[in-house]
């Protein structure tokens, strides 16, 4: 009985503080270019707004903290911006975007070194992403049949996105973290992340 006892008991323990999510899928669409990271590596890129990019990735402690930067290419009035992404963990929570994401406008990427997409970047200085319409609708509605071969199991909710109006900036940035928090959160530095004071305010 006790060769059985010992083993079931440590196996319980080990469910309770391991966390249930462990891996994740990040699709990502962006008119008309666009880099993603999970906790501050790269993850993907992509350059046809069509042809959505999935990177599959792990979540050892139970969350990440997804960055993505888009680029419109016509300046200014002359475009119109939008990135469309979702999260979907491995117990089927999905995550799309929407204007519970936070977005930053700024210079392209190439010239930002502040760290944005660092887990443990400070982003309490920027707005909810300006929600604008739900895949299928607005002006990518024509490209929606294309898109629907990448974005299907599940079938794509998200919303397309930006930072304001869609017609002035170009260089555009959102984060948020995905995924369930430790009880108490704490950053090598000993403080909580305010990304991490956002997730939990949507909770």
């Amino acid at each position: 009985m006790k060769k059985f006892f010992v083993p079931v008991i440590l196996v319980l323990a080990f469910a309770l503080i391991v966390p249930n999510v462990w891996s994740a899928t990040l699709r990502i669409n962006g008119d008309n270019s666009w880099v993603g990271f999970v906790n501050g590596e790269e993850v993907a890129d992509g350059n046809n707004w069509q042809e959505a990019s999935i990177t599959e990735f792990d979540m050892p402690d139970g969350y990440a903290v997804i960055a993505i930067y888009v680029h419109d290419a016509e300046p200014g009035a002359a475009g119109r911006g939008g990135a469309l992404f979702d999260v979907i963990l491995d117990d089927d929570t999905y995550i799309p975007s929407d204007d519970t994401w936070l977005a930053d406008a700024g210079a392209p990427i190439a010239e930002r070194d502040d760290g944005w997409e660092e887990p443990d970047f400070d982003d309490s200085g920027w707005d909810n992403a300006t929600q604008l319409d739900q895949f299928g609708g607005g002006i990518w509605g024509f490209g929606a049949a294309t898109m629907r071969q990448t974005l299907k199991d599940p079938d794509s909710t998200a919303y397309w996105v930006w930072a304001g109006p869609n017609d002035v900036e170009d260089d555009v940035y959102f984060r948020k973290v995905v995924g369930t928090l430790p009880t108490t959160p704490v950053e090598p530095g000993g403080k909580a992340t305010t990304t991490w004071g956002s997730l939990k305010a949507d909770q």
